[in-house]
């Protein structure tokens, strides 16, 4: 994908787009009879539905954290190559034993513009409320609302320079990454070229410095074939959104299977 797409905007048609497809799953998500709790239940089992129906070679999660998707994917895609990345030295140290042993190849890396290292911000407050260093709101991005915070140098990957896949290789990711969401897919054209499906958390307001909103990322994901399918409710302005394939779209039973979300038992 070209720069110039990289950074380009979505039209007011593409963005009212995007936007119709999310306020509509969100306006039908307060008035299911289905409680919120049920509700995110459903939103994650779909998307691991989706993950054993596409039978990916490999596996992603970005902002892993204690990197339960990849711990998940490890017992149930048991031929998949799972790769978790957690670029907070501090929350790696605390989950490393763990997920290692579950068979996880779990990095301390962030993912980005450069293959290298980067500056990670650890925000030890926001919006007045105090945060430990191994809290999930690190990033490479700066938080609107941080007071006091430390900023530590990492090593970082593009990734396309890191992940491999076969020509026949099908792959799904999960991401997760406080605000830089930007950093992260364009720094992969090549893997969101294969990727089937993708677990990603968004802001539809900004909340960190410079980030890419909901409509930015659709814009981009658009640009390599995937389309939003789904959404949860999270907070106000930030939530999940599952993306798939436009093949898949052409699939019945993922459709029905996204519908059934909503529905009461």
């Amino acid at each position: 994908m070209s720069s110039e797409r990289d950074r380009a905007r979505p039209g007011p048609v593409e963005a009212a787009t995007y936007v119709a497809f999310s306020r509509t799953w969100e306006a039908s998500s307060r008035m299911s009879p289905v409680g919120k709790p049920r509700l995110q239940q459903r939103f994650l089992d779909y998307f691991r539905w989706l993950c054993r129906l596409i039978e990916p070679a490999v596996v992603l999660e970005i902002g892993a954290h204690e990197a339960a998707f990849s711990q998940w994917a490890r017992t149930a895609l048991p031929g998949a190559r799972v790769q978790a990345f957690e670029a907070n030295p501090h929350v790696h140290a605390k989950y490393a034993d763990e997920v290692t042993a579950a068979g996880v190849d779990y990095r301390n890396l962030a993912v980005g513009p450069v293959t290298g290292e980067l500056e990670l911000n650890l925000p030890l407050e926001i919006a007045g409320q105090p945060r430990t260093l191994d809290s999930r709101m690190a990033s490479i991005a700066v938080h609107r609302e941080t007071g006091d915070s430390v900023t530590v140098t990492v090593p970082s990957v593009r990734l396309d320079d890191h992940v491999e896949l076969g020509a026949d290789d099908r792959a799904v990711a999960w991401i997760d990454v406080e605000g830089a969401n930007d950093a992260v897919l364009r720094s992969g054209p090549g893997v969101l070229d294969r990727l089937d499906a993708m677990h990603i958390e968004v802001e539809g307001s900004p909340t960190w410095e410079g980030q890419w909103l909901d409509t930015d990322v659709a814009h981009h994901l658009a640009g390599h074939g995937l389309v939003p399918v789904a959404r949860d409710l999270q907070k106000p302005y930030q939530y999940n959104v599952i993306y798939v394939r436009s093949t898949l779209v052409l699939e019945p039973k993922v459709m029905r299977r996204a519908a059934a979300i909503l529905q009461r038992d």
